[in-house]
């Protein structure tokens, strides 16, 4: 079974990329509400959050939460812009 903390952080680490903005420039309104409602979706698909979960492990030795998360950012989009046909 998934923890429900890894499930956390990967919603953390979606909100992070939603809200910084790291989502392609040349979405418009429509697509940018569609990609949001198929990531929230998939998101909560288990065979993804255990794939995404093991692509990036554990803290790696002395690094920080903000650098854990961040590093957890690049790959979450890296694999949602792979799923989606996203050129980043």
């Amino acid at each position: 079974s998934y923890s429900g903390g890894r499930k956390i952080l990967a919603l953390i680490i979606l909100l992070t990329i939603y809200k910084t903005g790291m989502l392609p420039f040349s979405f418009s309104n429509n697509e940018k509400q569609k990609f949001s409602e198929e990531v929230s979706s998939l998101i909560q698909n288990e065979s993804f959050l255990s794939d995404f979960s093991n692509q990036i492990g554990e803290p790696l030795e002395e690094e920080s939460e903000d650098d854990f998360v961040k590093r957890g950012s690049n790959r979450l989009r890296k694999m949602l812009y792979d799923r989606f046909g996203i050129k980043g």
